[in-house]
């Protein structure tokens, strides 16, 4: 059984700290891999008739791939890589390119999976311990929600990625950060990033150095048809939670994602894919 304080989730959001995102999700990663049935940890995009989350999550790995032309590269950091699963999904498809997976949780990069493949590195992501002109490729995969200050870690990215490389992020952010907090509700407590402004980012991304090449809003394609999945299987995940949770953390799902269905329908939520690349300065 897990053990979750309400309060610890409390002083997580209140915080938003390295450390705190470390306990985050060696606290509730478990939630998304027993509803998804895999060890990914994003939300999926679910267009093309999907209809299990695993899939939605495949399908967002693919695009991001897509974007970042990795049939192109010869090596790619993903930064907060999670479990590795999306570089894994990466490496067979793409068999030449070497991935390397940059994750602050020593856990989740250490956890006996077939990784012999990639290269695991346990750091911080402002600080990466990469030299400048090192990758072909950089992205962030539903994970620079949590890095703080955000500019501190486009900077890095910048900095690490060639000329003529490409950088990927896909992103939940909010649309509009006024009276943001009595709009969340819930999410407040349930949501646990630093909920960037979708503004906010592509702002940061050019004041780092990139050109946004590509820019897609797709949270009506991410948050609502979750949610609708969650819904309609609840009973289910009931008795897949009441395994490992106490059961006030499925009524706090439950309610989460309620409302995430509704601030993505009043365009309150987002989720942004953007592709850029660096600005050449002479």
């Amino acid at each position: 059984m897990i053990r979750i304080n309400p309060l610890e989730i409390i002083l997580w959001n209140f915080r938003k700290s390295e450390k705190d995102v470390i306990r985050i999700y060696d606290k509730l990663a478990p939630l998304m891999q027993l509803g998804s049935g895999a060890d990914m940890l994003n939300f999926g995009l679910w267009d093309k008739g999907i209809t299990h989350p695993h899939q939605a999550q495949e399908r967002l790995c693919d695009l991001v791939s897509e974007l970042s032309e990795f049939a192109s590269a010869t090596n790619a950091l993903d930064v907060g890589c999670g479990f590795c699963s999306p570089a894994l999904r990466w490496k067979q498809q793409f068999d030449g390119l070497e991935i390397f997976c940059l994750n602050i949780n020593r856990t989740q990069i250490n956890i006996p999976t077939p990784k012999e493949k990639l290269h695991l590195v346990n750091s911080t992501s402002i600080v990466i311990p990469f030299s400048d002109k090192s990758f072909d490729r950089i992205v962030a995969l539903e994970s620079a929600q949590h890095f703080y200050p955000l500019k501190r870690f486009l900077g890095e990215a910048r900095r690490m990625l060639k000329h003529d490389g490409n950088f990927v992020v896909a992103i939940p952010v909010v649309n509009n950060k006024k009276g943001l907090f009595s709009k969340l509700g819930i999410l407040n407590v349930t949501w646990t990033s630093q909920h960037y402004s979708s503004d906010l980012v592509e702002d940061q991304i050019k004041d780092a150095g990139f050109e946004i090449s590509r820019i897609e809003k797709i949270g009506k394609s991410v948050y609502e048809p979750l949610a609708d999945y969650y819904i309609r299987n609840r009973d289910s995940m009931k008795e897949k939670f009441a395994e490992i949770y106490p059961s006030f953390v499925e009524t706090l799902v439950y309610k989460s994602m309620v409302k995430m269905k509704r601030l993505s329908e009043s365009g309150i939520i987002d989720y942004l894919l953007i592709k850029s690349h660096p600005i050449h300065r002479d």
